[in-house]
């Protein structure tokens, strides 16, 4: 697939084109623009989070800046897959983007994909030696944290993540916390 998306323009949010997928994540032949999003019964776009984690099990959050749906909420750093993108590359552009931090495709690891009402959402886990600084995407994030896996897994959760943020890690904890803690 192409690794630069070609509808990638400055003003990101009213020009994203999505390719439209099956619950396989395969393409059905056709793209949706974000904010007015065409799907039929079965099918999804490609929605991609990653989990950036030290040795020590200190893992990397944002804040979603007050512009946001969910504005001042923690996330792990995420976004949708832009046409042409694989879910991967898409997680690798998006902490790209949002922390200044950036790996190669093969440093994410696949922690797993869950299936939300038009979304498939990949979740990804990077480690890196030790916490590092993080440059913020104005307008999509104001802050970051370094913080033990804890305070994201443990209920009640001490970092104050968005809603759809805790179910998915309702969902994935176990793997997460086997992967981080090795």
């Amino acid at each position: 697939m192409n690794s630069t998306p070609t509808h990638w323009h400055t003003d990101r949010e009213a020009q994203e084109i999505w390719d439209v997928v099956d619950i396989n994540g395969r393409s059905v032949g056709r793209t949706t623009k974000r904010g007015a999003p065409s799907f039929a019964p079965g099918e999804f776009h490609i929605v991609v989070g990653t989990c950036v984690f030290t040795p020590r099990g200190e893992v990397l959050v944002t804040r979603r800046a007050p512009n946001k749906t969910h504005p001042g909420k923690w996330e792990f750093s995420a976004g949708s897959a832009l046409t042409g993108e694989s879910s991967v590359e898409a997680a690798r552009r998006e902490l790209a983007e949002e922390t200044g931090l950036e790996f190669g495709i093969e440093e994410f690891q696949t922690v797993g994909r869950l299936v939300e009402p038009i979304a498939l959402f990949d979740i990804y886990a990077v480690q890196i030696p030790t916490v590092a600084s993080v440059t913020l995407q104005a307008g999509e994030v104001d802050d970051y944290r370094w913080v033990d896996l804890d305070a994201v897994l443990e209920q009640p959760r001490e970092v104050a993540f968005t809603g759809p943020w805790n179910r998915r890690i309702d969902q994935i904890q176990d793997v997460l916390r086997k992967l981080v803690e090795g």
